[in-house]
């Protein structure tokens, strides 16, 4: 019996180390976060630059504004936080029945019988209108989403539960009308719009025969690089210094959606807040 034991603990951590060996490393693909090619780039120039101390405070009043390899983000450096309001989206809910749902208050979407996933991708749930030059250089955001999940497994074998959702933005823009700039994450003209994806939570566990769980997920994730920027616009998305600049001072419309998967499911609500602010 011991033998038993240590073999299939012996095993399992076998299975635990493959797993994990197997395992790819990825990275949300948006302007918010960094790639590793512009922090290795960051990184070896900063390594590289020589530190200079200014000799007196008229000299340090009188230095050049920071560059981007030194401060990260050189175009908001100094500059004050303007407000520019919220939104909060429609809740997804997930059921079997979604004949008593009102659209107006919910997207209802009848869920795949277990052990099946099911697939959710809605947009227009929520929207905002940024005025012209409502910000200089860059849009953040601090963005809650609100995760409700009832886990319940009525087959007879062991399931894997799992639940990932993304928060969709899309924001329309007079500049991106231009048929020359293509988007490199569709290879097609932008036609007006940027769309990106906003990774916000992510769950996989094993689930036995008969097994029931409530789960509820609240937490916040802030801004990074953002939702968009000077910088992002002309280093990731193509556009020349000049549209980045005119792309600030355009009127925005953003469009907030939500795409994700559920499985092993009784119930799912997924919902999020969000609030922006600029420079």
């Amino acid at each position: 019996m011991k033998w038993t034991i240590l073999i299939a603990a012996a095993i399992t951590m076998v299975s635990l180390e493959a797993s994990a060996a197997n395992r790819r490393v990825t990275i949300e693909r948006s302007p918010d976060v960094l790639r590793p090619q512009q922090l290795k780039r960051s990184l070896t120039r900063a390594a590289a630059a020589p530190q200079v101390l200014a000799a007196s405070p008229l000299l340090a009043s009188a230095a050049a504004a920071p560059t981007v390899d030194e401060v990260g983000d050189a175009d908001s450096f100094g500059k004050n936080v303007t407000w520019l309001g919220l939104a909060q989206t429609l809740p997804v809910v997930l059921l079997d029945d979604c004949s008593t749902s009102d659209p107006a208050f919910e997207r209802c979407i009848v869920q795949q019988p277990a052990p099946l996933p099911t697939n959710f991708n809605e947009s227009g749930l929520a929207v905002m209108n940024l005025p012209a030059k409502a910000s200089k250089d860059l849009l953040c955001f601090t963005l809650t989403p609100f995760i409700d999940l009832s886990w319940a497994n009525f087959t007879a074998a062991q399931q894997t539960a799992s639940f990932s959702a993304f928060a969709v933005v899309t924001i329309d823009n007079a500049v991106l009308d231009d048929p020359a700039l293509i988007d490199p994450t569709t290879g097609a003209p932008f036609a007006g719009s940027l769309t990106l994806n906003l990774s916000t939570w992510h769950h996989r566990q094993s689930i036995e025969p008969g097994q029931f769980e409530d789960e509820d997920s609240i937490h916040t994730r802030s801004c990074i690089a953002g939702l968009v920027s000077k910088l992002a616009l002309t280093a990731s998305y193509g556009l020349t210094d000049a549209q980045a600049t005119q792309f600030f001072k355009k009127p925005m419309t953003i469009h907030f959606g939500a795409r994700g998967s559920v499985q092993m499911q009784q119930f799912a609500q997924y919902f999020y807040g969000i609030r922006l602010f600029g420079d």
